[in-house]
């Protein structure tokens, strides 16, 4: 059963923006170790058009390695079970005030060398599909710490006004004037943050990877099946790298989806 959070935590979520919850606190996960063995069985999936949504990245030192898989949850039961039961169900709803739905789901691995992403909000990655709120659940599946790349937030970000460039990627000048504070996780912890607050995070720089689950949710009343529009949107103008049409212009695509995120070029096949 999940935690009924303190009024505390919901004034400290509705000040800053975000809101941690430790594994040994929401109980949701009664081995952490399995959400390491389901993250690896993802990843190892083979690609096949139509289905889950690998996409992969270029590291400083040239080579491609996976970098996320997306829309993965319709193919695996034990991640359905988690990120669409009543267990998280309950606190979204207490953060939200209502119900709410899944929108979107993606493991991050961040590898070893792997790509740090960019300062953003992720609003801009969403709008197209309704200029409505969103929560995201970032699960941590590795220890995610300052060396290997941990999520970097500003407090408060998400009612301030922000400054853009190339859509939600955020201005180096209103990036570099404000103070960012690093959210270490251990495996099981629960970041929650909202889809206005500004985040970013650095390259792994260990041995080990770091991998993370981000699933975003809408508040029901928002519509149906908007994520079934979100991804048939995605894959027709970003698909991943093993559905890219040679000689076909993503650009479009990337600067909807790609203004974070380290995607390995839009002309690239895997």
């Amino acid at each position: 059963m999940a935690p009924l959070l303190s009024p505390q935590q919901l004034d400290f979520y509705e000040a800053n923006g975000y809101l941690i919850l430790r594994a040994s606190e929401h109980k949701l996960v009664q081995r952490t170790s399995d959400l390491k063995k389901w993250a690896e069985q993802v990843r190892s999936w083979p690609l096949e058009k139509g289905k889950w949504m690998p996409y992969f990245e270029v590291t400083a030192s040239g080579e491609k390695q996976p970098m996320r898989t997306e829309k993965f949850v319709d193919y695996h039961e034990d991640w359905r079970s988690l990120i669409c039961g009543d267990g998280l169900a309950s606190i979204l709803k207490q953060i939200a005030g209502e119900d709410t739905l899944l929108f979107k789901d993606k493991i991050n691995y961040k590898l070893p060398n792997g790509n740090g992403f960019h300062a953003h909000v992720d609003y801009h990655a969403y709008s197209h599909i309704g200029q409505i709120h969103h929560i995201t659940a970032n699960i941590a599946i590795d220890e995610a710490n300052i060396a290997n790349g941990c999520l970097e937030v500003v407090p408060g970000s998400h009612v301030s006004d922000i400054e853009f460039s190339q859509g939600g990627r955020i201005s180096s000048a209103w990036e570099d004037s404000h103070n960012w504070v690093a959210v270490p996780l251990a495996p099981g912890d629960i970041l929650l943050f909202g889809s206005r607050l500004a985040h970013r995070s650095k390259r792994n720089q260990t041995d080990k990877s770091r991998t993370s689950l981000y699933a975003t949710y809408y508040m029901k009343q928002d519509g149906a099946d908007l994520r079934q529009k979100y991804y048939e949107h995605r894959r027709q103008i970003f698909p991943p790298d093993h559905e890219r049409e040679e000689g076909k212009d993503y650009q479009q695509g990337w600067k909807t989806y790609g203004f974070a995120a380290p995607f390995s070029s839009v002309s690239s096949r895997a």
